[in-house]
């Protein structure tokens, strides 16, 4: 399994941002996955590339946390697809689970990419709503109802391409969207069949 971690944007308010809850739920899938005895690799990718080779145990975890911590958001315009990543970090046929703000398309490019060439993946979108300063005034009002279609209509195209998108809320628990990810699969395994 590897924790694809969006690093290219974030939302922030005062004391916390999106990137902050991804790095929190980037560690918590590590763990849960290293848990249970499975090999598990990390891919930050945004303004810089930062990856671990896949691995099992607590070092493993270790060496995860200790890369999440490092974990900021450099600025960049440069256009970075998937061919940037190295070939042995990404294992043939391996689950990717995306944990991203979805609010670059060089992130929404990649990730799509990634199914395309075959690997199983499923997005947890860290939400950017709370984040979201609230709209006052009716231009305001519109454009963020426009923002929350566009977002929407991103979360449609990822479905089309079989890749389950969950909104996760850090209100909420991690455990409800990873259930939610795996009723998406079961349905998308029955229909297929």
């Amino acid at each position: 399994m590897i924790v694809f971690l969006d690093t290219f944007v974030q939302a922030r308010e005062t004391e916390e941002s999106t990137l902050d809850v991804a790095v929190r739920a980037a560690a918590t899938l590590a763990d849960r996955y290293l848990g249970r005895k499975d090999r598990v690799g990390l891919v930050s990718f945004g303004g810089y590339l930062n990856w671990l080779l896949p691995g099992s145990g607590l070092v493993q975890l270790y060496r995860i946390v200790d890369s999440l911590l490092d974990t900021e958001i450099i600025l960049s315009y440069a256009w970075k697809g998937v061919d940037v990543i190295p070939s042995r970090t990404l294992p043939p046929k391996a689950l990717v689970i995306a944990v991203s703000p979805l609010l670059d398309e060089r992130a929404v490019t990649t990730l799509l990419d990634l199914r395309a060439r075959g690997f199983d993946l499923v997005v947890i979108e860290v939400s950017p709503v709370g984040f979201a300063s609230s709209a006052e005034g009716e231009r305001e009002e519109l454009a963020y109802r426009l923002w929350q279609l566009k977002r929407e209509a991103l979360r449609a195209r990822y479905e089309r391409f079989g890749v389950p998108v969950v909104e996760w809320r850090q209100d909420l628990p991690l455990e409800a969207a990873l259930a939610e990810v795996g009723a998406f699969r079961r349905q998308a395994r029955y229909v297929r069949a």
